[in-house]
């Protein structure tokens, strides 16, 4: 091994390759041991692990490192690491080229890794939004409300439309918004030929990218929906009339939409940036009561956007099932380790409810539904005797291991849900189609299936306007 730690690889024997094997999930608690073990628990706690877009880790001394240091560092790293040891320079001392810049950076976040404290630099290729701070709930201006699901099907899209509906039909005036462009269902439920509008969320995403967008561009983005009652539904579909017009356009549309924008002052606005500016836009061009956003299903850069930039009350639906624990636990611990400020996390998670989809109407199978989930929030949720845990799709398996906390993958004990909601399960809305069939969204109809929905959103909106009051 060279004196900068660099070290060539030869191809080892397959039983050495079996015994060095390191995983993802094995890379980050083997850097933590052997630095600890190497350099000691306050190195550790005052440098800077830094993880690559490959996965690679390399770590960065806060004092200064000679050269038989180096080397013996180096080779413990290297051996712990396997091929999750940075090639080129897996060990630096403060005196090394750009170290100093590394160790102040504003992009390190401070997380948890088998009980020790680490500062961590996560480079990713995607993803970079789930590494933002949650913005705080909004406090001035229009309440908005996010409706989220790890897959389809759950009805949460009929469920947004369902409240729309109801807000509409007691005077009020609605902004609901798609955001799902790659399974649009929003602008189908709630607007026909006739009403839906020349763009929608993936041009705006597209033309904002090179220029700013016009008034009359913003104005073309909003499609008033023929279910508005006595007040308004006005919706931002995924698709425009224009990508309905041109289908073959609308994959090289969103190979495109998903895209960082880097502006000439050098500035980069991610897909969070994008989006939050987006909505502020539509919303100081109307006076509206609430805003409803349907977020893309599962754990998609735009997903991020949604849950954690946008100030809003969020609702994750799940049926009772495997998958919703599983994935949504996913969700909660990413949260949980990665949050630079606990007094931000406890806010994001009050506002955070979960929502029961195709509820049974047995009160016993209800209350099992809030047992898992009380048992996911508390961290032992799944069942660790198994060698592998199925996740949803979007998300590797998981190798378990014994000797990580439950607080390396759980909830703080000051992280807790407001409320765990439920909406029954109804056959008659099985084939939600409520522009050809009104019943649907008739009182009498919904308020089975989605009171309890539908009164909590009514409190949250009465309290915020007797919060404006005072």
């Amino acid at each position: 091994m060279s004196n900068d730690g660099r070290r060539k690889r030869s191809r080892p024997s397959a039983q050495l390759e079996r015994e060095m094997t390191i995983y993802f999930d094995d890379s980050l608690p083997a850097l933590v041991d052997a630095i600890t073990s190497t350099c000691g628990e306050g190195a550790l706690e005052s440098g800077l692990a830094l993880r690559d877009t490959t996965g690679r880790l390399s770590f960065y001394l806060a004092t200064a490192l000679d050269d038989e240091h180096r080397a013996s560092i180096g080779a413990a790293l290297g051996a712990a690491l396997g091929y999750y040891a940075r090639t080129d320079r897996v060990i630096a001392g403060i005196e090394d080229f750009g170290v100093v810049d590394l160790l102040h950076s504003p992009d390190i976040i401070p997380v948890t890794v088998a009980g020790r404290r680490v500062r961590l630099i996560d480079r990713r290729l995607v993803g970079a939004d789930w590494l933002r701070e949650p913005t705080k709930l909004k406090t001035s201006g229009v309440p908005r409300f996010v409706f989220s699901s790890l897959k389809g099907g759950v009805g949460r899209s009929t469920a947004l439309a369902v409240v729309a509906t109801h807000a509409a039909s007691r005077g009020k005036r609605v902004l609901a918004v798609d955001l799902d462009m790659e399974a649009p269902g929003l602008g189908a439920i709630l607007l026909d030929d006739s009403t839906t509008p020349q763009f929608g969320i993936i041009d705006a995403l597209v033309e904002r990218a090179l220029s700013p967008l016009t008034s009359e561009l913003i104005r073309d983005l909003v499609g008033a929906s023929t279910l508005s009652g006595r007040g308004r539904v006005d919706v931002v579909p995924a698709f425009g009339a224009r990508s309905l017009a041109n289908p073959a356009d609308v994959l090289a549309k969103i190979g495109r939409a998903y895209g960082e924008v880097v502006r000439e002052d050098g500035k980069i606005e991610t897909m969070l940036d994008q989006v939050a500016a987006i909505i502020d836009l539509v919303e100081e061009n109307s006076r509206y009561d609430m805003i409803l956003i349907d977020a893309r299903a599962g754990l998609h850069e735009i997903a991020a956007a949604a849950l954690l930039g946008l100030g809003a009350e969020i609702l994750c639906f799940g049926a009772d099932e495997p998958q919703t624990f599983q994935g949504y636990r996913a969700l909660f611990s990413h949260v949980d380790r990665y949050s630079r400020s606990e007094q931000v996390e406890s806010e994001w998670f009050s506002r955070v409810n979960l929502v029961q989809a195709k509820a049974p109407l047995d009160a016993e199978l209800r209350a099992e539904f809030r047992r898992k989930c009380d048992v996911m929030l508390k961290g032992g949720a799944l069942d660790k005797s198994r060698s592998t845990v199925p996740l949803p799709d979007g998300f590797n398996d998981v190798l378990w291991d014994e000797s990580v906390s439950d607080a390396d993958l759980g909830l703080t004990e000051g992280a807790s849900m407001t409320e765990i909601l439920s909406v029954a399960y109804d056959p008659l809305f099985a084939n939600f189609d409520p522009l050809r069939k009104r019943d649907q969204i008739s009182q009498l109809a919904y308020q089975n299936a989605f009171g309890g929905l539908i009164a909590y959103i009514d409190e949250a909106l009465a309290t915020t306007e007797g919060a404006r009051r005072s």
